[in-house]
Order: C-alpha cells, then structure tokens, then sequence
C-alpha cells in the first residue's frame, strides 16, 4: 500500500509539474507590420505604420566655403569686404542642413498635404566683417553679441510650413507672384539681379484653380510685412535730417493682393503676375534729433509727444506687375532650359 500511494503521488507530482510547462510556454507573437510602399505620389513615400497617410522625409547638406567674397555666395559688393579694407574677412564659410517633412492623406476633399522645411545654420560672424560698427546697435542697447556664431550656437530657420487641399493652400509657402524656379534651386545664388524672390517663404492664404492643359491662375493674400517693404521717407524734417530714412511704417492695414496667370506646357512656361501693396506711413512728426556720441535716446522716426496730435499722412496703394518666361528642351542639351524673369517694376505713390 505504501508503494503504491508512492507511486500514485508520484504520477501526480509528474502531472503537475508537466501542466506548470506547458502553461509556461511562450505565446506566439503577433506578425510585424513592415512599412509599406506609397508609389502613388512619387519615390520615398511611405505608410505611416496603421494608417492612411503617407510621409517623406528629405533635406539636403551644403557647405559653403568662400574666398573674397559674402557667405551664400554674395559678391564682395559693399561694406568692408567691398572696399577690401583691414576689417574684411578674406575667407568665410557656412554650413547648412535642411530637413523636410511631406505628408499625403486622402480625404472627401481630396489630397490633403502638410510639408515642413527647417534649416539648421552655422555661420562666419558679422557678415564677412569684424568691424566694431557692426555689432553695435545704438547708443542704448551697445554692442551686439547674440550672433548665433559662438561655439554650441548655430540657428533654426522655418522656411515653409503649411497645409493644402481643394487648390487651397495656408501657411508659409512661396508667393504666388514669384515664379516656379524662385531662386534655389533654380540659381545658384540669390543674389543675382532678377525676378521676385521669397524662396524662404511668406505667411500667405492661396487659391489655385487649374483649367488643365497646363493652364492655371491663383490668386492670394501675403504677409505685407517680409517681402513687400521698403522704407518709409519721413519728409517733415528735410533730406538729410535723423530719421528721415528710416522705417516708419503703421501697424498692417490690409495684406499683399498677388496673383498669377500661368501657361506650362512641353514647349516652356509663361507667367503673368501681379500684386497690390498698400504703404502707410505711421505720424507726420517723428523723432528728429541726433543723439550725441554715447549717449542715449530716442531712435529715430521714433513717436514722440507730438505724434499723436500731429496727424499722420494718408494710406495710399502701389502696385507691381512681372512677367517671366521659360523655354525648355533647348538642343544645347537633355534638360536645359532657358529663363527670364525681368526686374519688378514697383509703382508706390507717396504718402
């Protein structure tokens, strides 16, 4: 009897203890959800793991090193460096990385897209100079040492950022009245002598409708402020008195009213723009007197106790019109082109 309940108690042990193992195996794991292709707007496009928006990520690196001349290639054309005097920098350099974000969903109103571009930047000081002038502000604030050019410094640039669908667009992308190839990367440089420029982006609302053929025509509002001004004489005072130069602007009254008419065939490309700025000067007595060598005061076309009950010159609206004009497929050779893209002719009236 004592062997047998040995041997029963046994075989419970064993059956326990082989339940414990099983129970202790590991459960199959659940199959990995691998990244899937999205080919339908083009190479790099890829699903968003578990949903329907599809994402690209690009960017590029550049690195300028310059001799004798500005950083992003400007020419030494003015300041120390174009008077090649002992403050010049004979060599600069700046590098640069850009990383862009393009997503794609599609939606009841069509293709919603979202893109993103921030730059990463370190420069040479002073724009190709270290004279002392440039790093002063005025008698008040000093000298100026936030140049984002120390060692662990550096600066982030927002250049676009901005959302479209049904042929609208909101954010901060490029004018309508610019033209396709808008400086980079059509030009090697921005310096160059030519049409509208905002490749860096302006806040705008845009509308776009295409008749198709390669017809189209937008129409939009921009950001007054970046890319539209110049500045604003303040005359009370004579030609040659403080603050007759300087930006007196009143707050914005109104944005840019731009536009464009487009044709982009096989042949080449041509563009009609045109845009409406209004200028509105801020009172008619500003800030006139210079302030002494080391002292301190009032900027000038700085308001003053008079400016209030002085008055203030009349808003008034100018206006430009571009055109530009692309032919492709010149037999010089696969991909060649050739663009124009005149000077904007401004017609701003006085105040």
């Amino acid at each position: 009897m004592s062997a047998r309940n040995f041997v029963v108690g046994s075989a419970a042990v064993l059956m326990t203890a082989g339940g414990a193992q099983a129970a202790d195996l590991p459960v199959k794991a659940k199959a990995v959800e691998y990244v899937r292709i999205c080919s339908v707007y083009g190479a790099g496009f890829w699903f968003i793991p578990r949903t329907d928006t599809c994402i690209k990520l690009g960017g590029y690196l550049r690195v300028d090193n310059t001799f004798n001349g500005g950083t992003q290639g400007a020419p030494a054309w003015n300041g120390d460096i174009g008077q090649q005097n002992r403050y010049r920098d004979y060599y600069s350099a700046r590098s640069r990385m850009a990383l862009t974000v393009d997503t794609r969903t599609t939606s009841e109103y069509g293709v919603v897209r979202t893109f993103m571009q921030a730059d990463f930047q370190f420069s040479t000081q002073g724009n190709n100079t270290v004279n002392p002038n440039v790093f002063t502000g005025s008698p008040g604030t000093g000298t100026v040492t936030n140049l984002l050019n120390q060692p662990g410094e550096g600066y982030v640039a927002v250049e676009f950022v901005f959302i479209q669908f049904a042929g609208f667009s909101f954010g901060k992308s490029v004018s309508a009245y610019s033209t396709p190839w808008n400086a980079f990367p059509g030009n090697i440089t921005s310096f160059l002598i030519g049409g509208h420029d905002t490749t860096t982006g302006v806040n705008n609302i845009q509308y776009t409708k295409e008749f198709g053929q390669g017809v189209s025509a937008s129409i939009a509002l921009d950001d007054p402020v970046v890319f539209g001004r110049t500045n604003v004489y303040n005359l009370a005072y004579g030609l040659n008195a403080v603050g007759t130069g300087s930006n007196a602007y009143a707050g914005v009254h109104a944005p840019d009213i731009v536009g464009n008419i487009r044709v982009d065939q096989a042949w080449g490309l041509v563009q009609i723009s045109a845009a409406a700025h209004e200028v509105n000067g801020s009172y008619d007595f500003l800030n006139g007197v210079a302030v002494p060598a080391g002292a301190q005061g009032p900027a000038g076309a700085a308001p003053t106790a008079l400016s209030e009950i002085g008055g203030h010159p009349d808003s008034k609206w100018g206006g430009s019109v571009m055109a530009a004009l692309q032919i492709k497929n010149i037999p010089t050779g696969p991909g060649d082109d050739i663009r124009s893209t005149p000077p904007t002719p401004w017609v701003t009236p006085r105040t």
